[in-house]
Order: C-alpha cells, then sequence, then structure tokens
C-alpha cells in the first residue's frame, strides 16, 4: 500500500485525494502497534511554517476559513470538547484530554491546561496527557491520514452522514446534545472501537458533513503533514503604537507601577486594538496584555500564574529570581506588554479594547496628574491582592471607579463572557432581563466616602483570599457577616450624607455619562446605561436600555463593580474545587440584592418592600433565613415627584421609575439594536408584533433565535435576534430552577442584529414569511406546534443548507460588527 500511496501522491489533489479517501475509508482497522511498526513511534513535530511559504498560504486561504467555520464554531474555549480547542495552531497541535475544565464537583482545585500559557511546547502538552489529533508518526501521506484523529473522524462523517428522523432532527436516543454530557474523546490508537460504539459520531458533530471540496482540502492539508502558521506578521505601521504603549505601561516611578499594575488586573481578559490600524482582513489586531520577565524591547517572556494579582515569580527558582531585572528596592521587576493574539476571535469571550491617544490621556488624567502619594508598592499577599480595596487603597476611588465606567460594558462583559458565565448555576444568580445604571461616580470624590472604604477594607474582601480550594458553608457564614457589616457602615454614610444634604434620593443620582469629552460618546458616554440578558445557561450584555420594560434592574456603584470584578474575573479560577465555585455564586447574590436595593431606595418608601418581594415570590421562610436575610434598609424618602398614578400601586411605581431612567439616560443610551430604526415600515411592524408575544406561546420559544431575513437578492439577509426572557417566582434556587418558573408570565423581545453568542435556532425568512409570523407564534400551545414551525421557517442542525446558511449569518455580522463580531458557538444548537 506504501508504494500505491507514493504513486497518488503525484496525482494533482482533486483526484488522488478522493481516491486515497476511499481507499482508507475502507480499510479495516490498524491496531496501534501495527501503526508503529510500519510508521514508527509517535513524537510531535514542527508543523508551523512561514506565511509566504506555499504551505502557508495554503492553510491561511483555504484550510483554515473551513477549520474555523466548521470546527471552530465547537471547538474553541474551555468548554470545547475534549479539551481540543482548534482556534490556533498551537492548540490543533496540542490535541485533546478527556479531563472537563468545567467541574462542578472535584474536591480539589485542578492543574492548568490554558493554551499559551500553561504549556509551550507539544512536548509539554504531551506530557499533561493530551494526545494527539494530527499524526505525530513518520511523515508519509498514508501515515499523515491513518495516523489523524481528524482524519478519522471526517472520513467516519462521510461513512455514515447525520441521520434524520421523518420530522427533521436527530434521533435523541444516538445523540446526547446535553451541555455535560459525557466526554469521549477517542485517540487514534482507540479510534476503531470508538467508531464501532459511535458510527453516527463523526465530525462535525451532529451537524452536517463539509462539503466535498472542504473535505478534499482538509484531506490534502492533513495527507501532507498538517502544516500551519503561527501568529501574522505585524504591519510597520503599528510598531509605533505598539512601542507607544509598551511605554506608558512600564514607566518607572511606583505611581506609574501602581497604575499599570490596577490596569493589568481589570484589562488582561481584553482583546485590546489600535483603531486606526487593520490587519490584511480589515479587521482589528488584536492583543492582550500581559505580565513579561522582559522589558520592552525584548522578546515577550510571559508570566503565567492562576490568577491576575498572584505572586508573579513565585514559581522561579531563587537563581531564576536573581537573574531579573530588579528595582532599587530589590524587587524583581514585572513588565506590561502587548502580546499579539493568536486565536481565532470567538463572540463569547470577545472583549474589545480601543487604545489610542485620547485613552492614554485620559488614564494619566485619572491616575498620575492627581496628587497623592505612593510610597511604597503593595506586595502579591493572597489576602491583600485578592482585595482591591486594600492593594489599591492609594489610588482615589473616583479616578478607579471613572477607570472602569469609562468602558463599563467591557468591565462587565469580563463576568458576561469570562471563564465564570458557563452553565445554569453559574448565571441563575441573575433575572433573564434587567437594565443596569450606575451612581455618579462624583460622590466617590468625598473624603468621607474614602474614609469609609479604607476603613471598610477588609469587610469588602472576597472568596477568592481562600485561592481555589474553598469549604463553602463556613466560607459563606464568614463572608455574610463580613457583607452585613459592611452594608451597616455604607447605610450610616448614606444618612448622614442625605442628612447633610449631600445625596439626593432621585434620578440625578445616576450617572449620566458625562466626564471624558474624548471619550465613546464625546462627553455622553454610552456606557452608562447598560442591559443583561440571561439565556438560562449563557448570558449577553449591551449598551442601551435594550427590550421591554423589565421586571428588575441594578444601580451599580464603585464597589460594587469593584467586587464584581474581582469576584468573578480576576479571582474567579475556572479549575477551583466545588467550594471555590459554590461560594463565588453564593457570594453574588450578596451584589445582585445590592445592586437591586440601590434601584429600589429610589422608589416611594411605602412600595420599596412591595416590590422587593414581587421579585421574591414563593421563596421559603427557610431560606430566606439561611441566604436571603433582609439586608439593612435605607429609609430616607424618595426625592423624585411622582404622579398619582405611579402611586396607585408598587408596579406603577416601578414602571414610572424605569421610565425616568430612560429619560435621565437618553442622550446617552445605543439605538442600534431597536426596531425603532428599521426602515421598512412592513418589516418593523411585523417584528414589533413579534415582540408583542408574550405568556405560554413566548416559553416554547428558544432562548436566543437569529432571524436572516433574505430580500430576495444577493446582498447579505438583515439579521435579527429573537430573544425570550424567562419568567422566575424567584431567583433563589441553586440546583432546580424549574420549580421557580413561571412560563405564562415570559415575554419576547426583537432587536437587530446578533444579540446572543450561543444560538439555539436559526431562521430563515422573506417577506412573505415574515408577513403574519407574530399571529403564528402567538398561537403555539404544545411542543409539536413549534416544531411545525421550524420544520416551515428554520435552519434545523440537520438541514443540508446549514453551513450555507451559517457562512451568510457570521459573513453578515463581521459586516454589521467589525470590531465587536466573533465566530458563534453551536454547542447550544436545539434538536426540536
Amino acid at each position: 500500500m506504501p508504494d500505491l500511496l507514493r504513486r497518488l501522491w503525484r496525482i494533482p489533489r482533486w483526484r488522488w485525494s478522493i481516491v486515497l479517501v476511499l481507499l482508507l475509508g475502507g480499510c479495516s482497522a490498524v491496531a496501534i502497534h501495527q501503526l508503529d511498526e510500519r510508521f514508527g513511534p509517535a513524537s510531535p513535530r514542527e508543523r508551523v511554517v512561514s506565511h509566504d511559504s506555499l504551505a502557508g498560504r495554503q492553510w491561511e486561504d483555504e484550510v483554515k476559513p473551513v477549520i474555523e467555520t466548521r470546527c471552530v464554531v465547537c471547538h474553541g474555549c474551555y468548554d470545547a470538547p475534549c479539551q481540543l480547542k482548534m482556534s490556533s495552531a498551537a492548540g490543533i497541535d496540542r490535541g485533546m484530554n478527556p479531563a472537563p475544565v468545567y467541574d462542578g464537583t472535584r474536591l480539589l482545585a485542578a492543574n492548568l491546561t490554558r493554551m499559551f500559557e500553561d504549556a509551550d511546547t507539544t512536548e509539554q502538552w504531551r506530557s499533561m496527557d493530551f494526545s494527539p489529533v494530527l499524526n505525530e508518526r513518520f511523515d508519509s501521506p498514508a501515515a499523515n491520514l491513518e495516523g489523524s484523529v481528524l482524519f478519522r473522524a471526517l472520513s467516519q462523517k462521510r461513512k455514515a452522514p447525520l441521520p434524520v428522523t421523518e420530522d427533521g432532527l436527530l434521533p435523541e436516543d444516538r445523540f446526547d446534545l446535553s451541555l455535560n454530557r459525557s466526554q469521549v474523546c477517542a485517540p487514534v490508537e482507540g479510534y476503531d472501537k470508538f467508531a464501532e460504539d459511535h458510527p453516527d459520531w463523526g465530525m462535525p458533530y451532529a451537524l452536517p458533513q463539509v462539503s466535498d471540496e472542504e473535505h478534499r482540502t482538509l484531506v490534502n492539508w492533513l495527507a501532507k503533514g498538517g502544516a500551519m502558521t503561527g501568529p501574522a506578521p505585524l504591519p510597520q505601521a503599528l510598531m509605533p503604537h505598539i512601542e507607544q504603549a509598551e511605554r506608558f505601561f512600564n514607566g518607572d516611578s511606583l505611581k506609574q507601577r501602581l497604575m499599570n499594575r490596577y490596569i493589568y488586573e481589570h484589562l488582561f481578559l481584553s482583546h485590546v486594538y489600535f483603531p486606526d490600524i487593520k490587519g490584511a482582513d480589515g479587521r482589528p489586531i488584536f492583543f492582550k496584555l500581559v505580565r513579561s520577565s522582559t522589558p520592552p524591547g525584548e522578546p515577550i517572556k510571559r508570566i503565567s500564574t492562576r490568577r491576575p494579582y498572584d505572586a508573579p515569580y513565585a514559581s522561579y527558582t531563587a537563581d531564576e529570581r536573581a537573574s531579573l531585572p530588579h528595582d532599587d528596592a530589590g524587587r524583581p521587576r514585572v513588565y506590561y506588554r502587548l502580546w499579539q493574539e493568536r486565536a481565532t476571535i470567538l463572540a463569547k469571550n470577545h472583549l474589545p479594547y480601543a487604545l489610542d491617544d485620547a485613552r492614554f490621556k485620559r488614564w494619566q488624567a485619572l491616575f498620575l496628574t492627581p496628587d497623592y502619594p505612593v510610597d511604597d508598592l503593595p506586595d502579591y499577599d493572597l489576602k491583600t491582592a485578592s482585595n482591591p480595596f486594600l492593594t489599591f487603597e492609594a489610588i482615589p476611588a473616583e479616578s478607579r471607579y471613572r477607570f472602569m465606567l469609562d468602558e463599563s460594558q467591557n468591565t462587565i462583559m469580563g463576568f458576561i463572557k469570562g471563564p465564570v458565565c458557563r452553565g445554569q448555576v453559574a448565571v441563575d444568580v441573575i433575572n433573564d432581563h434587567f437594565w443596569v445604571g450606575f451612581t455618579d461616580p462624583k460622590m466617590f470624590s468625598h473624603p468621607e466616602v474614602e474614609r469609609t472604604l479604607a476603613e471598610e477594607g477588609k469587610n469588602l474582601s472576597l472568596p477568592a483570599e481562600q485561592s481555589s480550594n474553598a469549604l463553602p458553608i463556613s466560607s459563606w457564614v464568614k463572608f455574610e457577616r463580613k457583607q452585613t457589616a459592611y452594608l451597616k457602615a455604607k447605610q450610616r454614610l448614606m444618612s448622614q450624607a442625605y442628612l447633610d444634604g449631600d445625596l439626593r434620593l432621585d434620578e440625578r443620582v445616576l450617572w449620566d455619562g458625562s466626564g471624558w469629552t474624548d471619550g465613546p460618546g464625546q462627553g455622553r458616554n454610552p456606557n452608562a446605561a447598560l442591559t443583561i440578558y440571561r439565556h438560562f445557561d449563557n448570558a449577553a450584555v449591551m449598551k442601551g436600555l435594550v427590550g421591554g420594560v423589565p421586571k428588575t434592574g441594578w444601580i451599580i456603584d464603585y464597589p460594587m463593580l469593584e467586587r464584581i470584578h474581582y469576584l468573578l474575573v480576576a479571582g474567579f479560577d475556572v479549575y477551583g474545587n466545588l467550594g471555590h465555585q459554590l461560594v463565588t455564586r453564593l457570594y453574588m447574590d450578596f451584589l445582585r440584592m445590592e445592586g437591586e436595593n440601590n434601584l429600589l431606595v429610589l422608589l416611594p418608601a411605602g412600595e420599596r418592600q412591595a416590590v422587593h418581594d414581587s421579585w421574591y415570590r414563593d421563596v421559603s421562610p427557610g431560606l430566606v433565613e439561611l441566604l436571603f436575610k433582609k439586608p439593612p434598609q435605607f429609609d430616607a424618602p424618595s426625592g423624585i415627584v411622582w404622579t398619582p398614578q405611579e402611586l396607585s400601586s408598587p408596579n406603577q411605581a416601578r414602571l414610572g421609575l424605569m421610565r425616568r431612567m430612560q429619560e435621565r439616560l437618553a442622550p446617552e443610551l445605543g439605538h442600534e439594536r431597536s426596531l425603532s430604526n428599521v426602515e421598512d415600515e412592513h418589516v418593523r411592524h411585523e417584528l414589533q408584533a413579534l415582540a408583542a408575544v408574550q405568556g405560554v406561546s413566548a416559553s416554547l420559544m428558544p432562548e436566543v433565535t437569529i432571524v436572516a431575513l433574505e430580500d430576495g437578492t444577493d446582498d447579505s439577509p438583515r439579521l435579527y435576534s429573537v430573544l425570550r426572557n424567562s419568567a422566575h417566582a424567584n431567583i433563589t434556587s441553586l440546583f432546580d430552577e424549574e420549580v421557580n418558573r413561571r412560563p405564562e408570565q415570559d415575554t419576547l423581545d426583537v432587536l437587530r442584529g446578533v444579540a446572543g453568542d450561543y444560538p439555539n435556532a436559526f431562521w430563515r425568512l422573506t417577506a412573505d414569511t415574515l408577513t403574519g409570523l407574530a399571529e403564528r407564534v402567538a398561537a403555539l400551545e404544545t411542543e409539536e406546534d413549534y416544531r411545525a414551525l421550524q420544520a416551515d421557517i428554520g435552519v434545523r442542525r440537520t438541514d443540508p443548507r446549514f453551513w450555507e446558511f451559517s457562512d451568510s449569518v457570521l459573513r453578515t455580522n463581521y459586516a454589521d460588527r467589525p470590531v465587536e463580531a466573533g465566530l458563534l458557538d453551536y454547542n447550544r444548537l436545539e434538536n426540536r
């Protein structure tokens, strides 16, 4: 057979690929010892080639687009099946590992397996139990295919295309599509048994097979050895921007170093970019802000720790630390560098953050211009490093708050798109739809506020002070006592400010987006108002007060915003044990209730409790006493002048407050999501009617439906999102959310563009099929009714047109939102 394959290698690609697939696809299984005998023992090889080589151009132009749009949509993040992250060359070469990253049952924190951080070479990943998906034996077409899990999986799909029932669905007894399904990660040595046990599980899993042309492209690439490129060379025009940024991030004064540590700990997940420079695809070139042991001008030597505030050189030997650059006090220097992003941009973890001259001037004004002393740098002891109120006490609170408010969407997206936000237990701490406003940052310029924050610093400590192994019950009791003590101090501060006339309980307590004339909105910052949608086991955040008037909302102040970040972003360890994850979840209850109470104090005093109780219906008294004790109340009267109608009931008062929130923030509100901007009157009317559907009919809809409205031309479709807002009596259940569901109160919102990173369903509509759609949805009564609707207008995961439709959606989304868009995640596509 090897001689035959060598002859086939000389046939043009499109011919020999087909012959080779048919030949190898029909071969019987080859045992591992036979593979070793024929092709030698497995050993990692170098696969990275230059961008200007023939193999490099083929990877970039032909292979990589197929990998991204057919594979990365499921294999791209911490929750990639078998940890197979195909979003980068290094991730593909690393391969797979059956140990799940997300594991809410482990008793001890797991070992870290983060790409580009916890191992530098493929050999190191092999020592961490990652097995290859590309051939690592002798480099020949036969070995490269027979020894490749990717080839085996693609060939298996060709042999057994997607089975589809008469109803157009996948057989439920043959596919497990649950988020926490058991992982079956077959290495090449055991792939024959896997294929025998699961003949329908070829790749892409539970989706249509790739096209013949795409299959030939991938097989040809695999047969030639799977060559890939590393990060693209940076354009020369970008270099001065990088140099300017790294000079700013690495100033020598104590004040500069404290500032840059603060900035790093808040932006370490972000994708920073320079708006004036574009890559070859017309989109920004993204970077990560990382810690390095080397200064600007030298190659980056990334410092990787479990959390961004962990001691940077704890794992270094004494000799290694001695060789590092030191400051005048004898401390090893930490440098902050811009590291080019290697992985494909995925919408679900994409946090874009622009760097330009205006940004650096803003940071100069916030952190360096104010007159405050920095006599020494804080250490990295976990007890203090995990508490920003202690670590950064020297920096004025107003400066810290304004830094986060300038890009509050990014700040909150750290929670929404960071590792913490995965799975129902992680996000059932928030309602399905709520608005967010922020207290005026000028409130934190008063000396008494600074003094209170300093005095209460220890009461504002967070669960990460216990590292990644925590005992849930004892930890929760400790933090509950601290939270209560802090809220009492906050109540005393507010009462005194109210008596002194420094606090008005009206809409003016809300930040109106002012304070930075050169920033977003030119002094009317659209980050002043946000909307959060929760979609059962994931969530999305967008600027503006979006959708219908929600049941609840938060008003976030500086201590709350800082704790959200250090609880759920900087301090959360996705590899942590059950106790760490549970205590983090329970602590977030404190913060949610605090944000809700900040909103409640603006209501008429007599209506506050009733509105609060409407958010926590049917909570058992025992649970209230254990987990949801009533926090200290601020009972001063509201300063808002209410109308008689607004005083007629608690609900009318709530609606009145939400209207005032809209009026206060009207100049800052973004309207790009609003249907009011849809120019076509017929389309606008039909979509607004769909958004009015509620009750049981709405409850039968998926959490996120992406709609492509086509006009019959070759132009890109117009994209919309239909979001289901699931109603609950309360959100106090940790594990059994269904008992609190109230489907008869569900509602829908219809927004412009893609408004969810994890679609559950796709609709393909024309003007004709849009007409009357709202009536059809409103008439839904049973699951069978919904399936009939989906059969008519849906593009199911079994649809032969699925990939064509997916490509159209992705292209349009990139064109609509070139900075914010990324690949969508298809792991939550329904089978209905």
